[in-house]
């Protein structure tokens, strides 16, 4: 802030033309000068002591109470608001601040210049014009001819005031869109005043995006047009990168949802591709698979923008010889990128040259550690430059689809694998079996009793002993399938079927063979076959499908319930540090949003780790005596705040004490997630009551709540280990339905039972079950 001395003060306070008010350092009035008297009509004795917030306009009055510490700080040495008269009139002036010296304290002076067209010359208002920060131009009443242009609008377009005085707007060709400015001269003839965004043209050809201000001024009784432009291009350039924030999100989430999707895999990953290919603009994207070594590739999925020939005929079986760098540059520095192939080693640039490749970007894929092969986006048409954000978001979804091909894989392996286990079981000769066709009688070999618990030689191996055993539920399938063979419609019987045990059980079993003697007249005369015990891979196949439902369950989850927070997360940090002038209440606002969204988030992380662990059976189970009424202490005051914002009464009776046998940790997260969703669900000012009891050697605990309840279908699937339902909370809090589903989990591992009861507007109550623990281990 610049200063201003003791003398010039006293000379300003005798001023009559320019206004000026004398500050302490908490922007009180102190003195005014002749001026403010005899223009604005205040009296000093008035004035004195109040804020100088007290002489603005209502509608500026916050916007100076967020000023004025800022310029005590000496951050703001200017203020273009206009002051208002003791009698409400308006009156423009160009506001300066000074730091000065006066009656033996330090001050703020204020001196602001009188902008009213009563009150100055064109002398005085030239000096204003130049001096200004803002774009300001002087025209012709018509709109036609250019008189005068500030310092800073020839600053911005690059003009000099002899290119500039006595031309027209149109000759020199300002305005981007010709049509733009005509729309705002229009408006101003008929309003006499007009508003409106438009592009200027500066000389050096760069485009600034203006916000215009188009307004009738008389000086020293001659009519002008008065243009004042702001230059709002960074504040248009924020708001393109956070469209193309949004697109980004839209993109990867869109990525996500269809990799998910159980349907034909070639058409999802060509779908993917396209979305991509139309994202970046790119002519082409392509995956290539490599094959022997890696010296082999073949090109296995393609996309080409419009009029972009294909090339995935063309590049199979693609020797990389010629091009050793490719794949050196693809381990080594994780990615191919160039705007220019001129930039790349001599061989790669050679050998995208002959494709027509102007620039390009790839990256690598992995799959078990494995380099399966590579994601590329080439440009025929342009030199693309890629940003950092575009490199950033491909690098994302080349994992994405990296963890497709990965799943795919698994998948393919999965299918394949109970093909390999049963010709490496059949050259064992495990279970051997000789049928003659003729007599109906069956030979079976003593593994066939034994693999079943049964001594050898403890069963006779009789046809009808065998089918005894079978469940007879697959002894049709199995007599079906050998049918099947029988008439020559199968190359050999296979079939795969439950045996009971000596112990009342039930085993797989693969029965594979084959007629291995016909008569002259093709009638079949022996079959012979081998039984193998595949229950261990029965069981395999359960749990390997549990564990991809489960993974699938976390892509879904992660996808769904994370992506949101985590877009907005980056969209509310990127306004925060863009720079940009933000109102406190607002920065406010947007933290406490960072507040709840994190906390929602991080409760949902708790649960899908604790869900993730107990799927794998990786949480111990350690019962012993707790006291239920503790538990349920501690919780609810981990949760009071949250009820007290909305105004929930949450109704506990201690007066009885009830001890259960059960793991602390579990049965505290059961009653954390139970208290929480009734806090949640419930609106302001309702109610949250907890019961305690005991019934035939159980406690059972009762969270009710009056929040919003839940239909009976919701209610149906609430705890089904293949559903979970996602929901909003009163106050939009977010849930992803995991915490139901670790209840019930948890309650069952505790001996327990948990169900509920809802009525839609009226309410639930969730109710369960734990073991009492006896009073002996209390």
């Amino acid at each position: 802030m610049n200063f201003i001395s003791e003398e010039r003060l006293n000379q300003l306070l005798a001023d009559e033309l320019d206004v000026l008010f004398i500050l302490n350092m908490d922007c009180d009035i102190l003195s005014i000068n002749k001026a403010v008297s005899s223009i604005l009509g205040y009296r000093e004795e008035l004035l004195k002591g109040h804020n100088l917030v007290a002489v603005y306009p209502p509608e500026h009055k916050d916007k100076m109470s967020l000023t004025l510490p800022l310029l005590v700080k000496g951050d703001v040495l200017s203020c273009p608001y206009p002051l208002m008269s003791f009698e409400g009139k308006i009156l423009p002036v160009d506001m300066k601040f000074y730091m000065g010296w006066w009656n033996g304290e330090n001050v703020i002076a204020a001196v602001g210049v009188n902008l009213s067209s009563h009150h100055f010359s064109k002398d005085v208002f030239y000096s204003i014009f130049n001096c200004s920060d803002i774009m300001m131009v002087l025209g012709s009443i018509d709109g036609t001819y250019i008189y005068n242009a500030n310092r800073a609008f020839r600053k911005c377009l690059g003009y000099s005031i002899e290119e500039i005085s006595g031309k027209t707007i149109h000759e020199l060709g300002l305005f981007l869109n010709r049509g733009r400015f005509d729309e705002i001269l229009a408006k101003f003839y008929k309003a006499g005043k007009a508003k409106g965004e438009g592009v200027l043209r500066a000389k050096s050809g760069e485009l600034v995006v203006c916000w215009f201000s188009l307004e009738k001024l008389i000086i020293s009784g001659e009519s002008y047009i008065f243009f004042v432009a702001t230059d709002i291009t960074e504040r248009k350039q924020m708001e393109t990168k956070l469209q193309y924030l949004v697109s980004q999100q839209k993109l990867l989430a869109d990525v996500a949802q269809l990799l998910n999707e159980q349907r034909n895999f070639d058409e999802i990953v060509n779908k993917v591709l396209e979305l991509i290919g139309r994202h970046t603009n790119v002519s082409r994207v392509y995956i290539g698979e490599y094959a022997d070594d890696n010296l082999y590739c073949d090109m296995v999925y393609e996309w080409c923008n419009e009029g972009i020939e294909s090339l995935i005929e063309v590049l199979q079986n693609v020797h990389f010889s010629a091009a050793p760098s490719w794949n050196t540059m693809l381990s080594k520095d994780g990615r191919i990128l160039a705007d220019t192939i001129n930039k790349l080693p001599k061989d790669i640039a050679d050998f995208v040259r002959k494709l027509g490749v102007k620039s390009l970007l790839v990256y690598p894929i992995y799959i078990d550690n494995h380099f399966w092969g590579f994601v590329g986006f080439d440009d025929y048409v342009r030199n693309k430059v890629w940003q950092e954000e575009e490199i950033h978001l491909m690098r994302t979804i080349v994992n994405n689809i990296a963890n497709a091909l990965d799943r795919k894989s698994y998948i393919e392996q999965y299918k394949n694998s109970e093909m390999r286990l049963r010709l490496a079981l059949n050259a064992a000769k495990e279970g051997m079996w000789d049928w003659n066709l003729q007599t109906d009688e069956v030979f079976f070999t003593d593994a066939c009793f034994t693999m079943l618990g049964y001594e050898p030689n403890e069963m006779s191996g009789k046809t009808y002993h065998w089918k005894d055993l079978v469940h007879p539920d697959d002894w049709p399938g199995a007599m079906k399938a050998f049918a099947t063979h029988l008439r020559g419609n199968s190359a050999y019987y296979e079939c795969v079927f439950r045996v009971k045990t000596k112990a009342g059980d039930w085993k797989w079993v693969l029965d594979h063979g084959k007629i291995v003697e016909k008569s002259s007249k093709n009638e079949a005369l022996r079959a012979v076959g081998t039984h193998i015990d595949i229950t261990k891979q029965k069981e395999a196949e359960r749990e390997l499908q549990e564990l991809l439902s489960t993974k699938d369950k976390l892509f879904s989850i992660i996808s769904h319930d994370l992506r949101g927070p985590v877009g907005s997360f980056m969209q509310i940090i990127e306004l925060l540090t863009s720079g940009m002038q933000i109102e406190p209440e607002m920065q406010v606002s947007l933290l406490e949003e960072l507040k709840n969204m994190s906390k929602n988030t991080f409760y949902l992380l708790e649960n899908l780790l604790n869900w993730s662990r107990s799927q794998r059976s990786e949480i111990e189970y350690a019962p012993r005596a707790i006291l239920i009424n503790d538990l349920i202490a501690e919780n609810l005051s981990l949760l009071s705040v949250t009820a007290s914002q909305k105004e929930i009464e949450v109704r506990f009776n201690e007066d009885h004490y009830f001890n259960a046998f059960a793991d602390y940790n579990m049965i505290n997260l059961v009653i954390r997630n139970l208290l929480s969703n009734a806090v949640k669900f419930t609106p302001r000012g309702g109610t949250v009551d907890i019961y305690l009891a005991e019934e035939e050697h159980f406690v059972q605990v009762t969270v009710k709540d009056s929040g919003v309840g839940m239909s009976p279908d919701i209610v149906e699937k609430l705890f089904t280990k293949d559903h979970y339902h996602s929901t909003y909370g009163t106050n939009n809090e977010k849930g992803s339905g995991l915490g139901l589903m670790l209840c019930k989990d948890f309650i069952s591992r505790n001996g327990g039972k948990i169900r509920v009861e809802s009525e839609v507007g009226k309410g639930s109550s969730f109710i369960f079950t734990l073991p009492a623990a006896d009073v002996g281990t209390v």
